[in-house]
């Protein structure tokens, strides 16, 4: 009994001494900047009317919810801590799909240490954090990776960033290895959890367990009354490819409320021999070229695509379509077979129109238009291809959005061809 009171009376005197020495809420939370993002997206499609080519959306009635709340804060000289929590999770709603997921628990998707000193214009960022490359997604769904990051703004006009990363959070099943002696008598079993929520927009053809090293140099440039932004990126995976991608774009204002710009951009690769003897995948090349024109509400875009090759396995992007969505159009036909750009087999040219008006500066109504087609040597895995799609944006606030799309994709094989429709309905709030 008195070792209870003594022990009773310690906890009560390190409490106390806890308390007293604790920083007081107020000031611990006075300098956290807190942002996010809240993300509701319905999404259906139909299946393919003959052979199935494969889509972005291929789900029936789904509901997707996405919240990721950031908490970044100074907790010394110099030093600042972020961490991003991340909640995500599907509802069905057909057929025997129809569950509504209450399961899914809040996770943390980043968390990274940032010194800065701004006698160089340098920081340093070390830990979990978003790789936000041209090869990768650089919005909510972007791939993580744990590792360091520099990144130097000494020189006016162009940001330095070099960066390593040793693990990524790559999709990857639960197994279960059972290992046996030879009389069949088990001697031992592991259990590796995988990481079945984790990316899986991620390039099957890359081997993940591998280390990435890259640099990139960005600028921002006013030249002749316009804007141009040009972009170098180089990056080596190991025992996978050296990678490299050249971006620029320029934008100006001409004649009279005219807003017209140009971009163009190269990616390329030259892959390993592990990765050729192990998978038979080659050395890629990407060119993409886009000009647009504003005036008075209207916008319209052209723009041009060619990538891969009839024979092989070629590789663009390390993720989903990398940061490409401004040289792209459509929604679904570039995740169709033989199309994808984190890897596929077939030799892609497209061409594509884009065209739209905006209402009071907060409703646009508009239409794109792609047309193209995969080559392979494989009968059947290629054709040609073109997309419509059809769509809404409310910027209801600068935080609320509102969006919708329809896509009809059509692929002709010659003699049959096949086609799929998808539509989306997406509000989105950025805080």
């Amino acid at each position: 009994m008195k070792l209870v009171k003594l022990s009773l009376v310690a906890a009560l005197a390190a409490g106390a001494f806890s308390a007293a020495n604790a920083t007081p809420l107020e000031e611990a939370i006075k300098d956290v900047d807190v942002s996010g993002v809240l993300r509701y997206r319905y999404e259906s499609s139909n299946p393919w009317s003959n052979a199935n080519f494969g889509s972005g959306i291929s789900g029936k009635q789904d509901h997707k919810y996405r919240a990721q709340v950031n908490f970044s804060g100074a907790i010394s000289d110099n030093f600042k801590a972020f961490v991003q929590f991340d909640y995500n999770s599907q509802d069905g709603g057909y057929g025997t799909d129809s569950i509504s997921n209450t399961s899914d628990t809040l996770t943390v998707r980043q968390l990274y240490l940032t010194y800065t000193n701004e006698d160089v214009a340098t920081s340093v960022i070390a830990g979990k954090q978003q790789l936000n490359t041209i090869w990768t997604d650089n919005g909510v769904d972007g791939l993580v990776g744990t590792g360091i990051k520099v990144v130097n703004n000494s020189i006016d006009g162009l940001t330095l960033a070099a960066f390593a990363m040793d693990s990524f959070n790559e999709a990857s099943d639960t197994t279960v290895t059972i290992t046996q002696d030879s009389n069949q008598k088990i001697t031992g079993v592991q259990f590796n959890r995988g990481n079945p929520k984790g990316d899986g927009d991620v390039s099957g053809d890359l081997d993940w367990s591998k280390n990435i090293y890259g640099a990139a140099a960005i600028g921002s440039y006013d030249i002749t009354g316009g804007q141009f932004n040009p972009q170098l990126w180089l990056a080596y995976m190991s025992d996978n490819a050296f990678l490299y991608a050249l971006d620029a774009a320029y934008s100006t204002t001409i004649f009279d409320g005219i807003n017209w710009s140009i971009e163009g951009a190269y990616l390329g690769n030259s892959v390993d021999n592990k990765l050729k003897d192990r998978l038979g995948v080659a050395n890629g090349n990407f060119f993409a070229l886009r000009g647009t024109v504003e005036v008075n509400g209207w916008d319209a875009s052209l723009g041009g695509l060619y990538y891969g090759k009839k024979d092989k396995v070629t590789v663009t992007t390390i993720e989903d379509q990398g940061n490409l969505g401004s040289l792209l159009a459509g929604e679904e036909i570039f995740y169709t077979r033989g199309s994808n750009l984190n890897g596929d087999l077939g030799r892609n040219i497209f061409g594509y129109v884009t065209g739209g008006y905006t209402f009071n500066e907060a409703v646009r109504v508009g239409a794109d238009f792609v047309y193209g087609g995969t080559k392979t040597n494989i009968i059947g895995q290629g054709g040609k291809k073109l997309e419509a799609v059809a769509r809404v944006d409310y910027k209801y606030s600068p935080k609320l959005n509102f969006s919708a799309f329809y896509s009809y994709v059509n692929v002709d094989t010659d003699p049959e061809s096949t086609h799929h429709d998808a539509v989306r309905l997406q509000a989105l709030y950025k805080f």
